[in-house]
């Protein structure tokens, strides 16, 4: 009986849906961040969520030239967020989410001090699809104003083993938003977001509470508070921290190509349609994952390479040389980056070299 009963709990439990707040009117697009009362507190270093945002960090995060990212999503009252297993959740119409983008003065610190607020992206949930744009911050921090054609920001680097000394950092367009947000599911083009997915936010956070500091998994503490339904009791998906050394090799670059390339590498993204190189988490098949696989559209991208990967030889697999370059008729991605990540390309070079070598030719 109390098999039973447990049982049937974990059904109702799972089953249950959300309020999507589907009869939800379109929400207006402002010229002014501040004006949508997101935040509290603006000051030039920081910004303060209003008590109904849900701030939020992934394991491994898209890399964006060394900027901290401050991720919040916005609900409206009374909404919830629907779990699903492996594609982003739903979210209800109204939702708004934020990610806001600093860069330090010394990249070389190591307590995670951000500075000067450069930007902040936000994803509105309206009534036919997501509406994406990025807000530019004054040299004050004070307001933010929308840019649909995006914007070009010089930055003097300071860390050592970075062999640049400044580069320009590019807030993209709202094209460009829509490039690497885009879908084709149902042969239709839709925006999505490309975070908030299980198996990227199974994760602990750090968050500041009328009692103080706790430290929750961010799934357990969405549920707990009434805003995430469906989210089952064992079993839920989650892709390894990049510094996680615990984590083997092919886990950590598995996952380090899911959330930087594998919104446009997979079966209904433009990139994976096109070059048919699928690069999500759960590819099990070697030759779409690019395994001795020759590229369908890489043309002079390709550094004169032939394959996408040849197994134990990171410096004759194109995936390899197009995470690495800096040329911009090469590199990858090819919106989000002009400086290269040291740390996702070791890894994907360890990655490589451990794979049993093979005569691809």
């Amino acid at each position: 009986m109390t098999f039973l009963l447990f049982t049937l709990f974990i059904v109702l439990n799972c089953s249950q849906k959300a309020n999507l707040n589907k009869d939800a009117k379109a929400i207006q697009v402002l010229q002014e961040l501040t004006k949508y009362n997101l935040f509290s507190e603006v000051t030039l270093n920081s910004l303060t969520p209003t008590e109904k945002g849900i701030p939020y960090d992934l394991n491994t995060a898209l890399f964006s030239d060394y900027a901290k990212k401050e991720r919040v999503i916005f609900l409206p009252e009374g909404t919830q967020i629907q779990y699903e297993e492996e594609r982003e959740f739903d979210f209800p119409i109204g939702t708004i989410i934020t990610k806001t983008f600093y860069l330090p003065d010394d990249f070389e610190r190591k307590d995670g001090k951000k500075t000067t607020k450069l930007e902040t992206r936000i994803l509105i949930r309206q009534p036919t699809e997501w509406f994406a744009v990025s807000y530019v911050w004054n040299s004050n921090g004070t307001q933010a104003h929308i840019s649909y054609a995006g914007e070009n920001i010089p930055i003097q680097v300071q860390r050592r083993d970075l062999d640049i000394k400044e580069f320009t950092y590019v807030v993209p367009s709202r094209n460009q938003c829509a490039q690497c947000h885009q879908s084709y599911e149902e042969k239709a083009q839709k925006i999505v977001p490309i975070g908030p997915k299980a198996r990227h936010l199974n994760r602990e956070y750090e968050y500041q509470t009328h009692e103080g500091k706790i430290i929750q998994n961010q799934l357990e503490y969405m549920k707990q508070k009434g805003v995430l339904v469906g989210l089952p009791f064992w079993n839920v998906p989650k892709l390894p921290k990049l510094e996680d050394q615990t984590a083997s090799v092919e886990s950590r670059a598995r996952a380090y190509l899911d959330i930087n390339c594998g919104h446009c590498h997979n079966e209904k993204g433009a990139a994976g349609m096109n070059s048919k190189l699928v690069l999500t988490h759960n590819e099990k098949d070697l030759g779409n994952l690019g395994v001795c696989k020759t590229p369908g559209s890489a043309g002079k991208g390709g550094g004169g390479l032939r394959f996408d990967i040849v197994p134990g030889e990171p410096n004759k697999s194109i995936l390899f040389y197009r995470t690495a370059t800096m040329d911009s008729g090469a590199m990858m991605p090819q919106i989000g980056r002009a400086i290269p990540h040291k740390e996702g390309i070791e890894i994907l070079r360890k990655w490589i070299a451990s794979m049993e070598k093979k005569n691809c030719e």
